[in-house]
């Protein structure tokens, strides 16, 4: 049995990526492996229904709402559970203030360390620091908490370029994430696609394009809003719906009033229960995502999963391993280009089921089957690092064990052989 901890600066309610993968992870590990703790911020006003997931006190940060600014260090009753947990490996999904309290942990308990690189962090930075020497720096930093890692992995293959550049060297293992929402068959799926088309406000008569996300301007939605305007201008009609919340969300809205696009599009909100958010994707055509940022996008995997394709702007790491009309769509990362290519594909809306067969095949991989790879791994990083633990031990007793040096031999004639000064070593 291995016991783990997730450790993230974001839990559910805040539905990033990140977030829904360690949640998932715990999750999926307790229910059919081995105890495991999605640990976090404290979110004000949530409570936890899952027993797995601990929080730590948090502070509230204006400059990145909706995240919260963690204070582990300073909660005792946080750190005394902590305390109680025999954990057998750690997993650092952020390299921030959980993944540094997570490195201390491990450290402190001499277990292994996993961490996963699953942002692009220098996007991040880029977009609150002035100063390339300070981004510079920033980087660095991150860098070097991975290098301080036992296992370093990415959800996605084609990240490990963008690791590279940030210049970390060590080795990398490729882990994919999952979803956990299990699409529906028959009667029940019909029922779900009326249970969507409520949430969102849609008619039923036109194609539902859907963004769900972080509304961030980081994640390329100016481009996103003004294609709408340019697919809208060749004729084409459809309804489009934003699902989820940001710091830019005030700004994206004033911009589709400003393109006249209100008529057909609508900001739904955040959906935080799982059952509702896949009646939306019961009820959607196709996923718009634009974004350059993200590394190994779950919502793409989420739509898929639902027959949904998606359509990715070219270049795009979330989109490794996409074959435009088989697997997604890929446009050119360009207002005009996204939007005369959804126009082209509402104009053959035949096209969208297969593709979104062919994106169900590719993409979709229920988090149960990914658990299943996270275990036995664990399993192997825990064996490997017990051996290597055992071998120091039996390396300084063998060394330990050495004909005395002449200079050892010179200690023992003058003080005896139980005053020889520890300064000087064995060999």
């Amino acid at each position: 049995m291995i016991i783990t901890g997730q450790f993230n600066d974001s839990l559910p309610p805040i539905m990033d990526g990140v977030a829904v993968a360690a949640r998932n992870y715990a999750y999926w590990l307790n229910k059919n492996h081995a105890p495991s703790f999605a640990i976090g911020p404290k979110v004000p006003k949530y409570t936890d229904e899952d027993d797995f997931i601990l929080r730590y006190r948090s502070l509230k940060n204006p400059l990145t709402e909706p995240y919260r600014l963690g204070v582990p260090r300073v909660d005792r009753s946080f750190n005394k559970a902590i305390e109680s947990i025999p954990f057998d490996l750690i997993h650092a999904h952020c390299p921030f203030i959980s993944g540094n309290y997570a490195y201390t942990l491990a450290r402190k308990r001499n277990i292994p360390l996993v961490a996963t690189f699953h942002s692009k962090y220098r996007d991040d930075f880029a977009s609150k620091m002035a100063l390339n020497i300070t981004i510079d720096q920033a980087v660095n930093l991150v860098v070097r908490f991975y290098e301080q890692a036992y296992v370093v992995w990415v959800p996605n293959e084609a990240i490990i370029e963008t690791l590279r550049e940030y210049g970390y060297r060590g080795p990398i293992e490729y882990m994919p994430n999952g979803s956990d929402l299990e699409p529906p068959e028959g009667a029940q799926k019909e029922k779900l696609e009326e249970k969507g088309r409520a949430l969102l406000g849609t008619s039923g008569d036109l194609p539902v394009l859907l963004f769900v996300g972080q509304h961030r301007w980081i994640k390329n939605l100016k481009n996103l809003i003004d294609s709408l305007a340019v697919a809208r201008a060749q004729g084409s009609k459809f309804e489009m719906r934003f699902i989820g919340n940001g710091p830019d969300a005030e700004e994206m809205e004033e911009r589709v009033t400003k393109l006249g696009l209100e008529s057909c599009v609508r900001f739904v909100g955040p959906i935080y229960d799982r059952e509702d958010l896949k009646a939306v994707y019961a009820a959607g055509d196709l996923l718009t995502f634009p974004s350059l940022y993200d590394n190994a996008s779950l919502v793409t995997r989420e739509a898929a999963g639902f027959g949904i394709p998606t359509l990715f702007s070219e270049g795009a790491t979330t989109a490794a391993g996409i074959v435009d009309g088989v697997s997604g769509f890929l446009a050119k990362d360009s207002p005009e280009a996204y939007g005369a290519r959804i126009s082209a594909i509402l104009q053959s809306p035949e096209t969208l089921p297969k593709v979104g067969a062919g994106a169900r095949e590719v993409l979709y991989k229920p988090w149960e089957k990914v658990a299943e790879s996270v275990y036995v791994r664990y399993r192997e990083i825990v064996e490997k690092y017990k051996w290597e633990q055992i071998d120091k031990v039996r390396s300084r007793e063998t060394k330990a064990r050495r004909p005395l040096s002449k200079k050892r031999l010179k200690e023992k004639n003058r003080y005896g052989a139980s005053e020889i000064p520890k300064r000087f070593d064995a060999g």
